[in-house]
């Protein structure tokens, strides 16, 4: 079934992928049909795709057949009959087995080769389309390199019976290769599954109905029918639907799936609530917000199907090696008979069955999966602590940062500032509250929203043509057309005063004040987090340099200050090369964001800066920064072990097949163990610990 984001990104589940090149398959098909934004992720099973041409689900479903696989099912249970031939398929190998340690009391050869042949012919019925497919689709999966294996050591046998060589056959070497591979395929499966659990829980997490209150009446209705304005009530146990405020009761929520916050919050009367938080004490009665479809939690589904839709570089790589990787391999599988046969007078059977090994031994699915699982665990693992990014390459972007950039108001403080030492020249401080009041009430800056809340109950005063130089200050007129300019003292051109910010009436100063902030909690232990991992810290403020000076005491890093927001683009560009990140709130943050390797801001931040941004902390802690630096590292870490061992594996486990060391059924073995050890070390990724 395909499911839908408000952003027209659709995802299906495709059936019958056994590697990284059946991927690929699936993904050069659809985008025959007509898609070109389209991406297969191997390790869910799943086409993610923008639907920009509007094809039909049909059409898609038809280019996907036409590939050898298909569309998944909700609830596909397995049928009898496939689990009827994987148990047969292991007893047979089970009785190969234990025949190659019994002298005395095997069936017959006439028994060992229809068991055999059935052996072959379940490997055929499981393996034979994808096989087939993929070579037509001109590349070749790990199946073909299967099959290829488990026919030669058949067809050799039937060659050393007809020729009356039949002392020693390998029989048992078709049986137990197909076994192994069925069983592995089993394990593996349900490996990865269990490893990427912890990334679907938050869309695991539906409930589809809601209890509305209309007319004083409770009502059952479809969460998606929730509009602005509508009162849902609200129970132990249920969860919230909608962005909302509380308009009656008192309750304990847990917001742990959203923001990653463990301890439940207590929401009372004018409280805001989080669409995916649950209540577990008490009850409420809410204000729906917002709908829905745009809601915190609908923005985590969206912004975690588009990053487990995008590949990273890394991924691209391994998918180039995979495409050639099973020609190779047959290549040298034949390069290997003749210079075993012809070289080093091996003998037609030894150079056959190296040739067998190294077919069966050598698999792409390590490197296919190497770096998919690793990034799918990696986006679980960030949604648990409150933690969205936008692409798969955050990770290694942001675990290879060499600077992180900070922004000061609003992201290293609290930006509840309080108005400090007012004064007024030649008007009253009623009169200059009001103007004041008035220009700050239009702009989205964290220091205008504090000096609003400190002037909640004065009335503005009736200014227009009210203007915003982003960063600098804000200017607007009155009845009279005097001119009424609110910011630093570069921008209202005060240098007589020392104050933080000046009130100019047509060029004449009639008001100032300073502003006291206090630094958020964790801000300093972050600091020194990055400086032992020696990625240098640096702040850029639009403040005094006296209090950046009194900052950079406090924090020891390096703090810039008095910077515009086009002295903070030119410092940014002016840096040394390298990686760099930076965390920012505001609007004037946005243009730094998009030039860093990665940008970063709180969910709160402004909505520019938001979607200027790579990562995005939905937890107001600031550890949260650290925690996504942690997690990246441990990612990247995870990618570049696999796909490390992946290669390391086909280099070394080739070679000894090549040269007889390792047999087909120990290569089976070996090849199973080899894709265990990549979703292995990707369920280490999901317990690994990170420090709080």
């Amino acid at each position: 079934m395909a499911s839908i984001t408000e952003n027209n990104t659709k995802s299906i589940k495709v059936d019958g992928m056994t590697c990284i090149n059946c991927a690929i398959n699936v993904e050069n098909a659809v985008k025959k049909a007509g898609i070109q934004n389209a991406h297969v992720n191997f390790a869910s099973k799943e086409l993610i795709y923008e639907d920009e041409q509007k094809i039909s689900l049909a059409a898609i479903e038809l280019a996907i057949k036409g590939a050898g696989y298909s569309i998944l099912k909700e609830n596909t249970k397995s049928s009898w009959l496939q689990n009827l031939l994987i148990t047969f398929s292991f007893l047979v190998a089970a009785y190969f087995i234990l025949a190659m340690f019994l002298k005395h009391g095997t069936l017959p050869l006439e028994i060992d080769l229809v068991l055999a042949a059935l052996s072959l012919g379940i490997a055929f019925y499981k393996f034979g389309k994808g096989a087939f497919y993929s070579l037509k689709s001109g590349s070749a999966n790990m199946y073909v390199l299967i099959l290829l294996g488990a026919t030669t050591a058949f067809c050799f046998s039937i060659y050393l019976i007809l020729s009356g060589q039949g002392q020693h056959l390998y029989f048992e070497t078709t049986a137990v290769l197909v076994a192994l591979v069925l069983i592995g395929d089993i394990i593996e499966e349900k490996a990865i599954q269990k490893t990427i659990s912890a990334f679907s829980s938050l869309a695991e997490k539906k409930v589809s109905k809601a209890k509305r209150l209309k007319e004083g009446q409770l009502e059952e209705v479809s969460i998606n029918a929730l509009k602005v304005g509508d009162k849902v009530q609200a129970n132990l146990g249920d969860e919230i639907h909608a962005e909302g405020k509380v308009i009656e009761g008192t309750a304990l929520l847990s917001e742990a799936i959203i923001s990653g916050e463990a301890l439940p919050i207590q929401k009372e009367i004018g409280a805001s609530v989080i669409a995916g938080s649950q209540v577990i004490e008490g009850n409420l009665v809410y204000e729906v917000r917002k709908s829905p479809l745009f809601s915190t939690k609908a923005m985590i589904h969206k912004l975690v199907q588009e990053a487990s839709g995008k590949k990273a570089d890394v991924q691209k790589l391994a998918d180039r090696i995979s495409a050639f990787f099973v020609p190779l391999i047959i290549a040298v599988a034949v390069l290997s008979f003749l210079i075993n046969y012809f070289g080093f007078n091996t003998g037609l059977e030894q150079a056959l069955i190296r040739s067998v090994a190294i077919l069966v031994i050598s698999c792409p699915c390590a490197m296919g999966l190497a770096t998919p699982i690793a990034i799918f665990v990696g986006l679980g693992k960030m949604t648990k602590y409150g933690i969205l990014i936008k692409n798969a390459n955050v990770f290694e972007n942001f675990a290879e940062i060499d600077q992180i950039i900070f922004d000061k108001t609003g992201t290293l403080t609290t930006g509840k500032f309080k108005i400090a030492n007012y004064q007024s020249y030649k008007l009253d401080d009623a009169q200059t509250k009001a103007i004041i009041l008035a220009l700050e009430s239009r702009s989205s800056h964290p220091i205008a929203s504090s000096i609003i809340e400190e002037l909640k109950n004065i009335k503005a005063a009736p200014l227009r043509n009210i203007v915003e130089e982003m960063g600098k200050g804000m200017q607007g007129h009155d009845e009279a057309n005097n001119l009424y300019q609110f910011g630093s003292a570069s921008y209202t051109q005060q240098d007589t005063i020392m104050a933080d910010l000046f009130l100019c009436k047509n060029g004449e100063l009639i008001a100032s004040l300073d502003l006291e902030d206090t630094l958020k909690s964790g801000v300093k232990e972050s600091m020194d987090y990055f400086q032992k991992k020696k990625i240098a810290p640096l702040v850029l403020s639009g403040d005094k340099k006296e209090k950046c000076k009194q900052l950079a005491a406090n924090l020891e890093v390096e703090v810039i200050g008095e910077l515009r927001p086009e002295d903070k683009l030119a410092k940014i560009e002016s840096l040394a090369t390298g990686s760099k990140a930076m965390l920012g709130d505001g609007v004037n943050d946005a243009p730094s964001l998009s030039l860093v390797n990665v940008g970063i801001s709180f969910v709160d931040a402004s909505n520019l800066a938001v979607e200027s941004s790579d990562v995005i902390l939905m937890n107001p802690d600031f550890a949260s920064v650290k925690r996504a630096h942690q997690i990246a590292q441990q990612v990247y870490q995870t990618i570049q072990q696999n796909l490390f061992w992946a290669f390391a594996y086909n280099l070394i486990a080739i070679p000894l097949a090549a040269f007889g060391y390792i047999n087909p059924m120990l290569a089976a073995f070996f090849m199973i163990f080899s894709d265990l050890v990549v979703v292995g070390n990707a369920f280490y990724l999901k317990i690994r610990e990170i420090e709080k």
